[in-house]
């Protein structure tokens, strides 16, 4: 059995957890899988020859498994989603409830969503924001409006080919505060991973000032 205290957390779960619940660490994983010609296969082709040879597992671990071989073998950096995109999340707690924040959100969204922008939080309402200190101009789509609980909208800075998809989730984990979470997907490059964390991060610390 190999120590798992020397093997490497890959997809966020560390070896002694992948054996406790698939009888086997990561370096065992591994092995078995390069020995299946795995190094040559697509996301998918590795999630359905485990499920072939190991249904006792979970679908879930499948998946596990691949994203941790593929980070492993280079095949997938930190942060890259099953599609070939890249993803980040961030959080920030903040003294108010979800109502309080829900009105700065919507009510002053040039604080966290950029400069010069007008936008009607309501599905299918398109906005723009000017090129500011931070980045690129940029325009959207407003998906998912639920007030008190989250905005869902695209978010696509010139020059991309594609939109990035924004979640903005509210939940209170305590009375009077609120935990706002950012998570971005579909980024094209692990760059864009990178600056959208500091943007993000950053927008979350305006809304927090402004909340006092």
């Amino acid at each position: 059995m190999a120590d798992d205290d020397a093997e490497p957390t890959l997809a966020r779960v560390s070896s002694s957890s992948v054996r406790a619940a698939t009888g086997q660490g990561w370096q065992e994983w591994l092995g078995q899988l390069d020995a299946a010609g795995a190094s040559g296969w697509s996301h998918k082709e590795i999630v359905t020859h485990l499920n072939s040879e190991h249904p006792e597992i979970s679908g879930w671990w499948h998946q596990t498994l691949a994203v941790g071989y593929e980070q492993a073998r280079g095949k997938r950096v930190a942060g890259q989603t099953a599609d070939a995109g890249f993803q980040v999340g961030v959080r920030k707690t903040v003294p108010a409830t979800p109502t309080e924040v829900w009105r700065v959100l919507t009510e002053r969204p040039e604080l966290w969503l950029g400069e010069g922008v007008s936008v009607t939080f309501q599905r299918g309402e398109r906005y723009t924001v000017q090129a500011g200190p931070d980045g690129a101009a940029a325009s959207g789509e407003i998906r998912v409006a639920k007030p008190g609980d989250r905005l869902r909208f695209t978010w696509q800075p010139q020059g991309w080919a594609s939109p990035a998809t924004v979640q903005l989730a509210l939940t209170a984990p305590a009375s009077g505060k609120t935990a706002v979470q950012a998570h971005v997907e579909k980024l094209p490059d692990a760059d864009a991973r990178e600056r959208s964390r500091t943007r993000w991060r950053d927008a979350l610390e305006r809304i927090a000032a402004a909340l006092g």
